[in-house]
């Protein structure tokens, strides 16, 4: 089974544009998270559904232009653990 991920409840969450970073505060948790590209997009692109690390990079690569030499999943899925350790993505049974 592959793993599904699924971001914090949007009404959770309160951005805030700085410069080339976004605020992120956590309603439950209290805390604001200073985070660089590509977390927020990564969020962003998560919405309200389970995905696997394949779909979100799929998601990404078709709003952005990514370079081909990087793989994109194994990107996405050091974003994932880092925003997990947060709280604010959960792994979820896919």
């Amino acid at each position: 089974m592959t793993q599904k991920y699924r971001a914090a409840p949007k009404d959770d969450l309160i951005w805030h544009d700085l410069d080339s970073m976004m605020l992120l505060y956590h309603r439950p948790s209290g805390i604001t998270h200073m985070l660089a590209d590509p977390a927020p997009a990564i969020i962003e692109v998560m919405d309200d559904a389970p995905l696997t690390a394949g779909e979100i990079a799929a998601r990404l690569t078709a709003l952005f232009d990514l370079e081909t030499s990087v793989d994109a999943e194994d990107i996405v899925i050091a974003r994932l653990d880092e925003l997990r350790t947060l709280g604010l993505v959960s792994r979820v049974s896919g």
